[in-house]
């Protein structure tokens, strides 16, 4: 997979990924059958046990990248949005 990438940054993350990914499925080939959904809704999170943003370009959905593009939005149009007490 790294090998398409003209990023050399982004080729040393995925091949670090693929290495992680490797040693992960070798202690235990179940492990994406048994791992729980993550707090944050995070697949990265959820397989490998870490976050990364950078990848978040692989997942259009990721909860984490659309939280980050609201709060820019937000920011950028000078919105602020109040919370009401109990």
């Amino acid at each position: 997979m790294s090998w398409g990438v003209e990023n050399e940054q982004k080729r040393k993350d995925i091949k670090e990924l693929l290495d992680v990914s490797e040693r992960i499925m070798r202690a235990n080939p179940n492990h994406v059958n048994e791992v729980s959904k993550s707090d944050s809704g995070c697949w990265m999170e959820q397989i490998y046990g870490m976050q990364r943003h950078d990848f978040c370009d692989l997942a259009p959905d990721c909860p984490i990248r659309r939280e980050q593009e609201w709060q820019k939005y937000l920011k950028e149009n000078n919105i602020v949005i109040e919370k009401k007490p109990d």
